[in-house]
């Protein structure tokens, strides 16, 4: 049983640590964004069409944080696009 338990303890935190830590840091800055992250994490788990949600999910927000902050997804910096707008 504690075997079990042990292998299903480090398989949730193996795929779940990162939404853990981002519910931690918003747990301290803002309680509006832990309450929109834990119903994220709530729908994704608990829906059935929960793994497209969640990758909508995480496509929206690689999204906002280059919109945000071009320096994070070096990628996705409009390359072609930025240039046949200038």
């Amino acid at each position: 049983m504690v075997r079990v338990g042990a292998h299903h303890g480090l398989f949730c935190f193996s795929c779940c640590w990162s939404l853990m830590a981002l519910m931690a840091a918003f747990g301290f800055m803002n309680l509006w964004a832990m309450v929109a992250l834990a119903a994220i994490v709530a729908i994704e788990k608990l829906w059935s069409r929960g793994e497209a949600f969640g990758r909508l999910t995480g496509a929206v927000a690689i999204g906002l944080a280059a919109a945000v902050e071009p320096g994070l997804a070096p990628g996705l910096d409009g390359g072609c696009f930025a240039i046949a707008m200038n």
